[in-house]
């Protein structure tokens, strides 16, 4: 098992935060880089979670790249390319199906009356 070191994970600090603004700030309506505490939707996490979440996903997907791995056709993938990958599988599939304005999410201005239904008034 490789043995990550921090400048291994420096280098993809900016692409956690392209990731963060790309998949979850764009989604939630109360999230910013500004004040990176607040509770996005019913998720229960903030930012800061979110960014430990994707940084820890980075440190993993480091020691799971293998530089001499090969496709079918016999090409390479690069580091930045396979961790980059590595965090939508882990979190970004998660990401989109938890912002849905269909189930509520990502619209916690909006009353909760307008995502329980006419049943309960």
């Amino acid at each position: 098992m490789r043995k990550v070191e921090t400048q291994d994970i420096n280098k993809y600090v900016k692409m956690v935060n392209m990731y963060i603004g790309k998949y979850f700030i764009k989604n939630w309506k109360e999230a910013s880089f500004s004040d990176t505490s607040i509770v996005l939707g019913n998720t229960s996490l903030s930012i800061d979670d979110i960014r430990q979440t994707l940084m820890m996903e980075v440190i993993v997907g480091l020691q799971n790249y293998n530089p001499d791995y090969r496709t079918a056709n016999g090409s390479s993938v690069k580091e930045s390319t396979f961790i980059y990958r590595h965090l939508y599988f882990r979190s970004g599939s998660l990401a989109k199906k938890l912002s849905t304005q269909k189930h509520g999410y990502g619209v916690w201005m909006s009353p909760i009356e307008t995502y329980i239904g006419d049943e309960y008034d």
